[in-house]
């Protein structure tokens, strides 16, 4: 009679190693999809977070378009822009959400800042201002945001993660917004430089956005200039043809002489007789019609 065959299974010892084969092969799988999904979700932190930055500058780029340059109002600042800073912008536009006949013109004001408390989280905030009565003045208050009952409407962190100031981890602070001039009134373009970056720590990761906008409504200050010439009988012929608004508005002139306004707006005009010998102060105003002004000055000594 035949003998079966020994039908003889693992020992101890090969499942042990089986066993620790297959957790180490299966531990290693989990590992490699947890590292698979951790950077899959940085992706798509990274995505979210960039479109949420480039919207942003679109909508600052429509609204700055829009910009309205209040400076015929009784305390206004003079130029396309209230508030002119590297890491701040402040500016009245056009509503496009609601319109009151107590606002003629259906401007808001707008103000754009970064808050910096965070090193690793700055955070850009819009906060809106509408009226429907008066004008309100400019807020004072320097604060990112500005909570100060009364000065906003409205504050609204519209971008998060922003690496303007390097995450603390540099000395370089790169400006948010910068200008085509440092004086309000002549700004003619404003540009953002924003760096975002959900991971601080890594560099290699920080993306930078870009946007440039003129301002179509800027107001600027007119070039005063004149001339005066001396005629044949002893008086002056003062012409201000020189003058010329940079945005090419139309001009009012007021003159003074010695101090004492004479009575003509007349962009040229001839003085009465002097005195031979006398000296003659003689200045002169031009405003455009958006209020802003400027000044020259010309002594003549009658011969």
């Amino acid at each position: 009679m035949r003998r079966l065959r020994d039908e003889r299974g693992f020992t101890l010892v090969e499942l042990l190693v089986s066993m620790v084969i297959t957790t180490i092969v299966f531990g290693a799988t989990l590992s490699v999809l947890d590292v698979f999904q951790s950077n899959n979700r940085l992706d798509q932190l990274r995505n979210e977070n960039q479109d949420m930055a480039r919207t942003t500058l679109d909508r600052l780029a429509r609204q700055l378009r829009n910009v309205i340059a209040r400076t015929t109002s009784e305390g206004a600042v003079p130029g396309a822009l209230e508030q002119a800073e590297p890491l701040a912008i402040t500016f009245q536009t056009v509503d496009t959400a609601s319109v009151s006949s107590g606002n003629e013109t259906n401007a808001m004001r707008v103000r754009y800042c970064l808050n910096h408390s965070n090193a690793e989280n700055e955070v850009l905030w819009e906060e809106v201002k509408r009226w429907t009565t008066k004008e309100p003045s400019l807020p004072t208050s320097t604060s990112c945001p500005d909570h100060t009952s009364g000065n906003w409407d409205r504050l609204t962190q519209v971008v998060t993660h922003v690496t303007n100031l390097n995450g603390g981890h540099t000395e370089e602070q790169r400006p948010l917004f910068t200008y085509s001039a440092k004086e309000t009134p002549e700004i003619l373009t404003v540009n953002t430089d924003m760096f975002i970056n959900i991971s601080p720590t890594s560099t290699k990761l920080e993306r930078e956005l870009t946007s440039g906008v003129s301002l179509r409504n800027a107001n600027r200050t007119p070039v005063a200039e004149f001339l005066a010439t001396e005629e044949g009988n002893y008086s002056v012929r003062l012409n201000a043809s020189a003058s010329y608004d940079p945005d090419g508005l139309s001009l009012t002139y007021k003159w003074w002489d010695n101090g004492e306004e004479l009575l003509t707006t007349s962009q040229q005009y001839v003085t009465k007789p002097f005195t031979k010998g006398s000296t003659q102060k003689f200045k002169l105003e031009v405003k455009n019609p958006g209020n802003l002004s400027a000044t020259a000055e010309r002594t003549v000594t009658i011969k």
